[in-house]
């Protein structure tokens, strides 16, 4: 469904997203790529709305428009041919910030839990088996097997390997990456890693007693965040800043006071 617009002959040769980096080039995304209103919902491409100017949540225009024919044609909306990033890059490696952190933070949750369950690290597969910071005295990398490894806790299994990454690259004839290579690729992706993202969110805004439901994509290119939809649009309108505290959170506070 995605479409192509071609390149010049002449056009130079982009480098990727983790070159610039790695130079310490600044890469953000670009104007069209911060009107996307992206909700963590639905299909591609009917889940996805471009606000009229930045930072208008309450103005959207659909950012594919299907023809009147039910033909399965239709229109796609100006940015999407533009480049996701400003300076263009070539390749962009998308993951997401909760499945980055959910190991570590369900660990902070329940290592000092009493019924923890542990197995000793020469239990562990080569993958699961976490590796020192430091180079052993006797040259070796792999930890004494009798070192205990939190495995379950709370009828929860310790969330390995759930990181998750997905490298965008531009569709064929084109030299760098445009909000279409982007949003095509990764919302899918993402839809399938809904459930776990949820799941990591509950751990990391400490379990509430009651979760939001509606979830917005924010940041990026590379390390995107999923916030709450109401305080997203929040934070979109004009006027002060809403609070850093999720609502969900600052609920939870105001509870137990």
């Amino acid at each position: 469904m995605a479409t192509s617009q071609s390149s010049q002959p002449d056009e130079p040769h982009y480098p990727s997203y983790r070159e610039l980096r790695s130079d310490l080039f600044p890469v953000s995304f670009s104007e069209a790529a911060l009107r996307l209103f992206w909700p963590l919902d639905g299909v591609f491409p009917t889940a996805i709305s471009v606000m009229k100017t930045l930072r208008s949540p309450d103005s959207l225009e659909p950012y594919f428009q299907p023809d009147a024919g039910g033909s399965g044609s239709g229109t796609w909306h100006e940015i999407s041919q533009l480049p996701l990033t400003e300076p263009k890059v070539s390749s962009v490696e998308a993951s997401v910030s909760d499945l980055d952190h959910w190991e570590q933070m369900w660990l902070e949750q329940h290592r000092e839990h009493t019924d923890a369950e542990y197995v000793t690290y020469g239990d562990l597969s080569d993958d699961d088996r976490p590796y020192p910071s430091e180079m052993k005295e006797e040259g070796g990398w792999e930890s004494d097997s009798d070192t205990e490894f939190l495995v379950r806790c709370c009828g929860e299994d310790r969330p390995l390997r759930k990181a998750a990454k997905l490298v965008v690259t531009p569709a064929a004839g084109n030299h760098f990456v445009t909000v279409q290579d982007y949003v095509s690729a990764v919302h899918p992706w993402l839809m399938s890693l809904r459930g776990d993202i949820l799941k990591a969110k509950t751990v990391l805004l400490g379990y509430p007693s009651s979760m939001p439901t509606e979830f917005m994509v924010k940041n990026g290119p590379e390390s995107m965040m999923i916030e709450e939809k109401e305080y997203w649009i929040q934070g979109m309108r004009p006027g002060p800043r809403p609070s850093t505290v999720p609502a969900s959170i600052l609920n939870r506070l105001r509870r137990n006071r």
